[in-house]
């Protein structure tokens, strides 16, 4: 059955906006005031790649996984490639810079840290925004707008590929330090972490189809006690609340698209039948799914 929310590749969301890449596995496009009118607000995507959306001006708000948020001037935020993206409002002086990169691309960046230390300090959970200092926000931008450059077919550099991933590091860097600054400049990465950040991606990707925490134990190859503990440490919450939290989000992007049947949001899910998907469902937020559904109209 096709997705309810459109999934992208990095190289069919670049096609569907027109854009033509010298390099399809990275994406860097600015959108400013004279480009909003085309963008289509509350229309939920998936884009299977790493991706940020730095806001250059203005106020942008945003639905990540149905969690609302509010960037600003200088603000970043890093998505993974299972995060639901939606706009919602943009302001009348708004602007903003995204970058995308495809997976294969990001795990094979030649970082000192490596992908999943790099992800660790970059997000606790899995998405995380940071307010930058304007030095940071000035090399961001210099980097997200050279890569732009680049990438265009009618660029000469030679060496492009090269200078590319070069600039991909440099951001990875720079974002790195910086959070790593504001938090402790002595914080060091933890094996509980990047146990509880292994884990997330795993979520993500499984949390359909999979639902029971030994699956994930195994894929880590740690026990199912250690694996509590851990996450209970880093998320306070144990790992049973993080899927079903994952399944309620995505149930409630889902709801709040009329288009949708109530049987289509399920079976999309992976429920069995509308009794189990109900149940599943109150227990979890207090409302059935159609009452949810009605309260979102009447609010």
């Amino acid at each position: 059955m096709e997705s309810l929310i459109p999934i992208y590749t990095l190289e069919q969301f670049a096609e569907s906006n027109n854009i033509s890449l010298l390099n399809k596995e990275i994406l860097s496009f600015s959108c400013g005031q004279e480009d909003m009118d085309a963008i289509d607000l509350n229309y939920p995507i998936k884009i299977k790649c790493f991706s940020f959306l730095l806001v250059t001006g203005g106020e942008v708000k945003l639905n990540i996984d149905f969690q609302e948020i509010t960037l600003h001037n200088k603000d970043i935020v890093f998505l993974y490639p299972n995060n639901v993206l939606e706009l919602i409002k943009i302001s009348s002086e708004a602007s903003f810079q995204n970058l995308f990169i495809s997976v294969e691309y990001f795990t094979n960046l030649n970082l000192k840290l490596n992908s999943a230390d790099a992800l660790q300090i970059l997000s606790n959970n899995f998405s995380r925004v940071v307010s930058l200092c304007s030095e940071s926000f000035d090399n961001i931008h210099r980097s997200f707008k050279r890569l732009e450059v680049l990438n265009n077919p009618e660029s000469e550099v030679i060496f492009y590929e090269e200078i590319q991933k070069g600039i991909v590091n440099l951001v990875m860097y720079e974002l790195a330090g910086y959070v790593q600054k504001q938090q402790n400049p002595l914080m060091k990465i933890l094996r509980k972490e990047d146990i509880a950040i292994k884990f997330s991606h795993l979520v993500a990707t499984h949390y359909q189809t999979r639902r029971d925490v030994q699956f994930y134990a195994d894929q880590i190859f740690i026990t199912r006690t250690h694996l509590t503990r851990v996450i209970k440490d880093v998320y306070l919450k144990n790992p049973k609340q993080i899927i079903e939290d994952k399944i309620i989000s995505e149930a409630k992007i889902l709801l709040l698209k009329s288009e949708f049947s109530i049987s289509q949001v399920l079976t999309e899910l992976k429920f069995q039948d509308q009794p189990t998907f109900t149940k599943f469902f109150k227990k979890k937020t207090g409302f059935s799914p159609n009452a949810y559904r009605k309260s979102l109209a009447s609010a």
